[in-house]
């Protein structure tokens, strides 16, 4: 799911799937020496889980089953009642988690030992685990000549419910290899504007706009696009592979992986072996080596949950929706990008916001989403129960008598936890992480999709480099994903559209305060509107917001700072600081000082960047007596992290 970043403001869409009020109408062949231990999942059999669906529930989402034919992975994938029992069961789990030294010893899934492998070179340059996402960086890194591996623990394949996003983020992938101009325009199955953003009870017009998130894109349509290519330059993709474990060495890391739907090892598949092609032996599940290992394993990565072992999330956004056939198409056209129809909810206590757009299914086809942000306390509703209540309030938003109105074609739900101790900085040696497992999308917008798309440029130059300078301990592969001041200031923001347990805020209190927000940005121009619609938070657009919300609304100030709290407060306005600090050394390293910047970065005389040993510097023609390799490669991140933490690497689209 998606979010647009805007200061006390959200829009989701960009990763679940998709969805305005719309008129009725209706190491190759290598054993590995021993398992690791994997990460215990929560369980998905308990009564109380099955307790908490309600028979509607459980009627509405019995009529759509084996519709889809095999689910795809990720969160939001699966869409039957054993989905939604296994997803609550996992959030009742996170809500009821023990913390700290009482959550016991942490899993182990990556270990760290000083025996080199056997073989002197790796198999792959890069191991990317997790294809739903992972394929778009996978097929980056190939097109620049690295050896990728992609290992998928089911099939690679995309959902059939759209991602919607804008078209120039789906063509950033164009110069990158991972598609061609025609297969970007391929991938669009609807245009849609203008898109609406308008909150209950403001007595104002919705705000208006266009081209943002206005392009649906079937995710099938975009990963398989993105894997031919990718297996066309010589990728390697294997699927329905369980890694086990990676053993990181000093000179590679070795990935425990076995086919994951008997858990054979490789040895009893070596005679089926040696029946298969060089290629097909490449792509069945098998022990591997690679000199970096990306985790693209979302925020459910067992390499995650290691890292974060007895920590809670400090704020999850709950989703659900439904994608459903009986629309008029004349008033299908248009899209909400972040809407409310209801006040602070007594029941629970939070706000509930809505997202709408057409389906590229067909013109009567609209998906629609529903949701919430909250934190893990344990007395936050499950899904199930946000399901009922959306049930409930759909078809009054969408004009609507009842849901049996329409014809479901997919109900969607999930929940998406972040962290305020984000980006997730390496934990080991060789091995980095992108998207959610990352902990690089905003606590506002748990865009998986978004976040790649924005940062796939940044992080395959920064990965790319890495390799070629040989760089791969946890120090240098933690500049990938360093801090973001625009990120933690954005917390702030989150903390004002949700309601802690136990408070008592005033009913109309968050849509008053997106009325306002929104009103402000809307007389401020496109110049601040647009880029906090499309996640981009910079300091001169969050400073006129703010000052002008303080100016044309007094009265309400006191309102937000009671309702945050003076600690949220003052840790903000520390890294509102940092985030005008980091916008000033981006314009001076591109400004007055770029000369210095890139000669300290490691560009020659005739705009190379040079990258690896100091004999390529020198034979380059530029003289890097200054800056070893490794301190090169730390500058260079160092500048990505000023341009992408103060949002200018933003362009008006």
């Amino acid at each position: 799911m998606h979010a647009a970043s805007a200061p006390f403001a959200a829009t989701p869409s960009r990763g679940i799937a998709n969805g305005s009020s719309a008129g009725r109408r209706r190491t190759r062949g290598r054993a590995v020496a021993r398992r690791r231990p994997t990460v215990a999942r929560a369980s998905v059999t308990s009564e109380k889980a099955v307790s908490e669906i309600s028979e509607r529930t459980r009627r509405l989402l019995t009529s759509i089953e084996g519709t889809e034919g095999e689910q795809a992975s990720g969160a939001g994938g699966g869409t039957t009642l054993a989905a939604l029992e296994r997803a609550d069961a996992a959030w009742r789990s996170i809500r009821h988690m023990k913390t700290g030294a009482e959550a016991g010893p942490a899993p182990v899934f990556v270990t760290e030992s000083d025996e080199e492998l056997a073989s002197a070179s790796c198999d792959y340059d890069v191991a990317v685990c997790g294809g739903t996402l992972g394929i778009l960086l996978a097929a980056a890194l190939q097109h620049r000549g690295q050896r990728v591996v992609v290992i998928e623990r089911g099939p690679l394949k995309g959902r059939e419910q759209e991602w919607n996003i804008s078209r120039p983020e789906l063509e950033a992938l164009v110069p990158l290899g991972v598609l061609t101009a025609a297969q970007a325009d391929a991938c669009v199955t609807k245009e849609f504007n203008p898109i609406r953003c308008g909150f209950h009870g403001s007595g104002r017009d919705p705000m208006v706009t266009r081209d943002i998130l206005n392009c649906g894109v079937k995710p099938s349509a975009l990963l398989e696009c993105a894997r031919a290519n990718f297996e066309r330059k010589g990728g390697v993709v294997m699927e329905r592979a369980a890694l086990a474990g990676i053993d990181v060495r000093p000179n590679g890391a070795l990935l425990d992986v076995a086919p994951a739907s008997a858990g054979a090892s490789a040895e009893k598949e070596a005679p089926e072996m040696e029946k298969k092609s060089e290629m097909e032996k490449k792509s069945s599940p098998q022990p591997c080596t690679a000199r970096l290992v990306v985790d693209c394993m979302g925020f459910g990565s067992p390499i995650v949950r290691q890292q974060r072992h007895g920590q809670k999330p400090d704020g999850v956004c709950l989703v659900v929706g439904s994608c459903a056939r009986g629309f008029e198409p004349a008033a299908n056209a248009s899209a909400d990008l972040i809407f409310t129809t209801t006040d602070i909810d007594d029941a629970y206590q939070g706000q509930y916001f809505w997202e709408a757009f057409p389906a590229g299914s067909g013109p009567c086809d609209r998906t629609t989403y529903m949701f919430t942000y909250v934190d893990a306390h344990e007395s936050r509703p499950s899904l199930a129960k946000v399901l009922d209540d959306y049930w409930d309030l759909m078809p009054p938003y969408q004009n609507l008598r009842s849901v049996e109105e329409v014809e479901l074609l997919r109900v969607l739900f999930g929940y998406f936890p972040t962290y305020r101790d984000s980006p997730l900085p390496a934990g080991f040696d060789r091995v980095t992480a992108i998207g959610d497992a990352s902990g690089i999308q905003s606590p506002l917008s748990f865009g998986g999709l978004a976040a790649l798309l924005r940062h796939v440029g940044r992080l395959t130059d920064a990965m790319e480099d890495a390799l070629l300078s040989d760089v791969l301990d946890r120090e240098c592969l933690a500049t990938l994903n360093a801090y973001q001041p625009a990120l933690s200031a954005s917390w702030l923001f989150q903390k004002c559209m949700s309601v802690a347990p136990g408070t008592r805020p005033p009913k109309t209190f968050i849509n008053q305060l997106m009325a306002t927000n929104f009103g402000v940005m809307e007389s401020l121009g496109d110049e601040v509107s647009r880029p906090f619609l499309q996640d981009v938070v910079m300091f001169g657009g969050l400073g006129k917001t703010l000052l002008t919300m303080a100016v044309k609304a007094p009265l309400f100030v006191p309102q937000i700072l009671a309702q945050a709290g003076p600690g949220p407060i003052l840790d903000w306005a520390k890294h509102f600081a940092t985030l005008g600090a980091y916008d000033v050394a981006s314009r001076a390293a591109e400004g007055i000082l770029k000369p210095v910047a890139r000669a300290l970065a490691g560009v020659a005389p005739s705009g190379e960047l040079v990258a690896g040993d100091d004999e390529a510097s020198a034979a380059a023609g530029w003289d890097f007596a200054v800056l070893d390799k490794r301190q090169r490669f730390m500058f260079r991140r160092r500048l990505d992290a000023w341009k992408w933490g103060s949002g200018r690497d933003y362009r008006a689209e």
